[in-house]
């Protein structure tokens, strides 16, 4: 049976790695974030950019993912997620956009099926991509369980 791919790649908006000083907002936030900060519409989450040259997120098995999510709900170690936080303080994944956005997949259900994904897909998943969010969901279901905030 061939691995089935979780595609994350619409969880964290593109943009040009080109600073933008004059939309600047200077606002400030923490070097550390909660969880919770990974929530539509909470002020980290909107300003969290992938540089365009980074590759799409979609290389992950539903159980890698879910490996993922676990290791952080039992604080083990979860590899460093490198940020860069540009002028007009949009603040880019460098390295770690899978961990990431597996987080958010956690935090807002969103295994390439939900609502962010949808439309960043136009209202249309890909075939290939049917399978992966129920097979993700019903793994973390079993073995992780729901986000707590």
């Amino acid at each position: 049976m061939p691995n089935i791919y979780v595609n994350l790649d619409g969880l964290i908006p593109r943009e040009d790695f080109e600073a933008k000083p004059d939309q600047a907002s200077g606002a400030n936030f923490a070097a550390t974030q909660t969880i919770t900060e990974l929530e539509t519409g909470k002020f980290f989450y909107s300003v969290l950019k992938k540089p365009d040259f980074q590759r799409e997120t979609a290389n992950w098995t539903p159980d890698t993912l879910a490996e993922l999510i676990k290791s952080f709900v039992n604080d083990d170690l979860v590899p460093a997620i490198i940020l860069w936080r540009s002028p007009s303080n949009d603040v880019f994944v460098i390295d770690g956009s899978h961990r990431l956005s597996s987080l958010i997949a956690w935090v807002q259900d969103d295994y390439g099926d939900g609502d962010i994904s949808r439309e960043f897909f136009a209202h249309s998943i890909p075939d290939a991509q049917i399978e992966a969010p129920s097979k993700t969901r019903n793994i973390i279901k079993k073995e992780v369980g729901p986000i707590k905030t």
